[in-house]
């Protein structure tokens, strides 16, 4: 099992803020794109998982690694860049706990993200 929030905050506001010269409106712009592409980005990983289709999941994992990094969410870009490593792999005995451990970290993220953009 990987335990990748083992020290690190869910998202860091600051380095986020400061990569996108402390201009607000678009980090919440960000977030609202975040909280509109990812949730389907992970449901497509999910599909492709139960059909063994291992290039999409590596490519949605992919996905949701980039969608995570403008926020500094470093456990959920580890959960991710780990599923697409197993993934590319075909390591189906490890990508599912994976996957496991990358939706609670969404769930985790996604009210975190919430929280800033009000």
């Amino acid at each position: 099992m990987i335990s990748m929030s083992q020290g690190y905050a869910t998202a860091n506001r600051q380095v986020a803020l400061k990569r996108l010269a402390g201009n607000e409106a678009l980090f919440k712009t960000l977030i609202g794109f975040f909280l509109e592409d990812a949730p389907s980005q992970l449901a497509q990983l999910q599909q492709a998982m139960a059909i063994a289709d291992w290039p999409t999941v590596a490519m949605k994992a992919h996905s949701l690694k980039g969608l995570s990094s403008t926020f500094e969410a470093i456990p959920f870009m580890q959960l991710a860049a780990a599923v697409e490593s197993q993934a590319v792999q075909e390591d189906q005995f490890h990508v599912a706990e994976t996957v496991r451990q990358l939706q609670s970290e969404f769930h985790r993220l996604v009210a975190e993200l919430q929280s800033y953009a009000r």
